[in-house]
């Protein structure tokens, strides 16, 4: 398969199977679907805190150390990482330009007729890398399509919902939780540049991971040198 180098076009369908069919293949029962995928990103991208990508991606691969290898080889490490990196950027480009990102849903619901469970949880498993951070938001009582996504998860009532959705009310779930998304994402926008900025006023930081030397193996899981990996591609791009 070829694959387009790193940029902010959506995945094509072919790729986004590509990738899916990768995922299923990790042995953690943890590892996220690409619906999955796709919560945690816009979590991360939404919340009030950057994070390294040796940060997150273990909670992708379903590893708990970004040392442990995920990869067959180098060609499957070159073909996945980029793919991934433009979904991300892809849901940057959706907001700039349409100033949301629908969750990346599969088409059939649940037993219960609700669509994006595991968009949820993954929005969740990113909330859980910085939940201090994500409380001013969720304790906001006003804050009604926020809270759709730990509903939707499960976090709050196992059982919901208590009936079996319709079609139209699980598509008004869905429009919930992308509104919550973007509201997140517009309200932590401040405490983001400020992030941002910061190391130039001489800002003391606690890093979230230990800080990976240019020798050290790769914490995306590839097996390579840092250097030669993640150190030299657009890993890094933030938002």
């Amino acid at each position: 398969m070829t694959v387009q180098a790193t940029g902010r076009e959506p995945l094509t369908d072919a790729e986004m199977q590509f990738l899916e069919d990768f995922l299923a293949r990790l042995p953690s029962p943890d590892a996220l679907t690409v619906e999955g995928m796709d919560g945690l990103f816009c979590a991360l991208l939404a919340g009030p805190t950057s994070f390294m990508p040796s940060a997150y991606l273990p909670l992708v691969w379903g590893v708990q150390s970004p040392d442990e290898p995920v990869f067959q080889d180098l060609t499957e490490a070159n073909t996945v990482l980029p793919l991934i990196m433009r979904h991300w950027n892809s849901i940057i480009a959706d907001i700039d330009r349409d100033g949301i990102h629908p969750p990346l849903v599969e088409d059939a619901p649940d037993e219960r007729g609700i669509l994006g469970r595991d968009w949820a949880r993954g929005f969740m498993r990113g909330v859980d890398l910085d939940r201090p951070g994500w409380m001013s938001l969720f304790g906001d009582e006003n804050e009604g399509a926020l809270f759709m996504i730990p509903v939707v998860a499960g976090e709050t009532d196992e059982d919901w919902p208590h009936k079996v959705y319709s079609d139209k009310e699980a598509d008004e779930v869905l429009m919930f939780m992308a509104a919550g998304f973007t509201r997140a994402y517009r309200h932590f926008a401040e405490a983001r540049r400020a992030g941002a900025e910061a190391p130039r006023h001489g800002t003391t930081f606690r890093r979230a991971t230990v800080k990976v030397g240019r020798n050290d193996p790769c914490p995306c899981g590839s097996g390579r040198k840092y250097k030669h990996c993640c150190a030299s591609s657009e890993l890094g791009t933030t938002h």
